[in-house]
């Protein structure tokens, strides 16, 4: 990276200077008399707070299967430290491959080192730095299983029968749709009972697109109504019960997106809501080996889910279109056998502190696994005979809390001295792969499921993030001193997602910022020109700058999102906040989203910043 010194005294003299004319000999001397001209030259202000020494790009995408060139992200990323050189950009945060796996990838590929190795030296050459990201909490469970997070699931009834202990078949729905809607509600515009089609015999409900219109005030456009769903509430269940949820679906040119949603009793905190939206569902106790999908042209598809009341005894179930069509195309849908049925020892998650738990529910007598019974597929063996045939169980355990969240998968518990471990040696190898890197980003962000083991004793989820954070912190310190950290703002901002009830969170997050080192730098994405409480009201990013700055936190705000007009905002919203005494924002990071990176716009990102931004980039 290329580093400019400026000394006291040129700072001074560019700033007085600023706006005056600098002499410059351009003429020739006649008869000997010297001759010179004033040429003006415009200077830029020189920046003195919250200048932009850190002008960086974030790129996300895997390099380690393809040889160089035969390889998409590698010229990808080739291409872009190119372009990003010419346009004064100095630095790439490189999140590369699963979940930024570097540790599992590299085990397995044997192209990974040849490819960073080039891409290194490509940096080198033009004036890069490389910022390796790394450390997501889902590491640790991919490479250990069961560090997974899991839900508890208390007292599901049990009955053994011929030495097997099986759940208890305890239906919430049981609908064939023969006759009617039964008792579903039809929410929104274009669903209704279809007597003539259905999967196992005449009768479905029906969904067709496009939608209608909403009523539109006088001399207003009309506008398409968003959603169509299949709707019913659940009231008076056990929280902390398991379902399976199974219904199937036929599709005829229906192009809105289909999803399945669970929610509290207040419509606003889900309990189900997958990364795939249809979910991804289980057979014979396993996972299948894909997310569930819509058929093809006409053909009837199944689609399940399992899902966990938590602490609820209300829930909304939901499945349909929440959206339209793209271009409002004509098409149709049909859903049909919708069954919900409490399911016993779905996806067990067994290591310290979480095991199965067995007792009589007459005599609360407690039995012992490898003892009295052994788990199996969704059931329990009994051993011996040791419990009789007849007998009525109470069986808990923990749910593995995959596919629940929109994750790519369940989070592993930061409690189990192993969750460190697996971190620890993540790290020692992304510091292999970058031996000069005085740089690290922490992937903690939009953390949606945590502090579910027992183990864990922490007081709250905002403590129990801020544990995870301190040790996370100390542990890379260790293995490489005078390393510079970094980590989004979002799991620790009141603004944004440490709030007290946050998707699959157990217990509020107020408070995470706690576990922030005061040399950590925070990369603020606040993307939203919504407002905070505040009295007067102030813009998020201003109210989530003022936060970091107020703890003494350095800052680099995350632009662009693949929204040009966002960098506008960043920038008016850091004038504002700057005026009410925020610094230490040292830089900031084009962010793309969109198709695992959209770069066309860096020019006119780079180009904007220097126009309009009282010098903070370097001119």
């Amino acid at each position: 990276m290329h580093q400019y010194v400026f000394s006291h005294l040129a700072i001074f003299m560019a700033t007085c200077m600023t706006g005056l004319a600098i002499a410059a000999p351009v003429g020739s001397s006649d008869a000997g008399a010297g001759v010179s001209r004033q040429a003006a030259v415009p200077l830029a202000p020189a920046c003195v707070t919250n200048c932009f020494t850190k002008r960086w790009i974030y790129f996300y995408g895997g390099i380690a299967w393809g040889k160089k060139t035969a390889n998409a992200d590698f010229n990808k990323l080739s291409s872009l430290i190119v372009n990003a050189a010419a346009l004064g950009y100095n630095g790439i945060v490189v999140n590369i491959g699963g979940e930024d796996s570097y540790i599992s990838e590299s085990d397995a590929s044997t192209d990974l080192h040849e490819n960073l190795a080039a891409i290194r030296q490509l940096a080198l050459e033009k004036g890069i730095e490389l910022i390796p990201m790394g450390g997501h909490p889902q590491i640790p469970a991919q490479m250990q299983p069961e560090l997974a997070e899991a839900v508890p699931v208390v007292d599901t009834p049990f009955v053994v029968a011929d030495g097997v202990a099986r759940p208890v078949t305890h239906w919430l729905a049981n609908d064939d749709f023969a006759a009617g809607k039964s008792d579903w509600d039809l929410w929104d515009l274009n669903i209704r009972h279809d007597p003539t089609e259905g999967h196992n015999g005449p009768g479905s409900l029906k969904l067709v697109q496009p939608n209608g219109f909403d009523p539109a005030p006088p001399n207003a456009l009309p506008k398409r109504h968003e959603q169509t769903r299949l709707h019913r509430r659940f009231a008076n269940l056990r929280p902390f019960t398991a379902y399976r949820a199974s219904f199937w679906i036929m599709v005829k040119n229906y192009k809105a997106p289909l999803k399945v949603q669970v929610l509290d009793d207040r419509l606003a905190i889900p309990l189900y809501d997958s990364l795939y939206p249809l979910g991804w569902g289980s057979s014979n106790g396993a996972w299948n080996a894909a997310p569930n999908a819509l058929g093809a042209y006409g053909e009837w598809k199944n689609v399940t889910i399992d899902f966990n009341t938590r602490e609820f005894g209300n829930i909304h179930f939901l499945v349909g279109a929440w959206s339209n069509a793209r271009n409002d195309e004509p098409g149709e849908a049909w859903i049909d056998d919708m069954q919900i049925r409490e399911t016993g020892l779905a996806h067990p998650v067994v290591r310290r502190h979480l095991e199965v738990g067995v007792r009589s529910k007459t005599s609360g007598t407690v039995y012992r696994e490898g003892l009295d019974f052994t788990v199996a597929n969704e059931s329990l063996n009994i051993l011996n005979g040791r419990i009789p045939n007849g007998s009525q169980l109470l069986v808990s355990w923990y749910q593995q809390a995959k596919n629940m969240m929109p994750v790519w998968t369940a989070p592993a518990s930061a409690c189990p001295p192993e969750y460190m471990a697996w971190q620890r040696t993540g790290y020692e190898k992304i510091k292999e792969l970058y031996p000069s890197s005085k740089r690290f980003f922490i992937n903690y962000d939009e953390w949606r499921i945590m502090n579910w083991d027992p183990s864990c004793q922490y007081a709250s989820a905002g403590a129990y993030l801020a544990g995870t954070m301190t040790a996370m912190q100390a542990m890379l310190k260790e293995v490489n001193p005078g390393v510079e950290l970094y980590v989004w703002n979002d799991m620790f901002d009141p603004d944004m997602n440490a709030v007290a009830k946050y998707f699959m969170v157990n217990g509020t997050l107020d408070g995470a910022a706690e576990g922030i080192h005061p040399d950590t730098v925070v990369v603020n994405w606040t993307h939203k020109n919504t407002y905070a409480s505040n009295q007067p009201p102030i813009p998020l990013q201003q109210s989530s700058l003022k936060f970091f700055h107020n703890r003494n936190l350095k800052q680099v705000i995350a632009l662009y999102y693949d929204d040009l007009p966002l960098t506008d905002e960043w920038l008016d919203n850091l004038d504002a906040a700057e005026a009410d005494g925020v610094t230490g924002v040292d830089g900031f990071m084009y962010t793309t989203w969109v198709n695992d990176g959209q770069y066309e716009d860096l020019a006119a990102v780079a180009n904007k910043i220097k126009a309009r931004a009282k010098a903070r980039w370097p001119q």
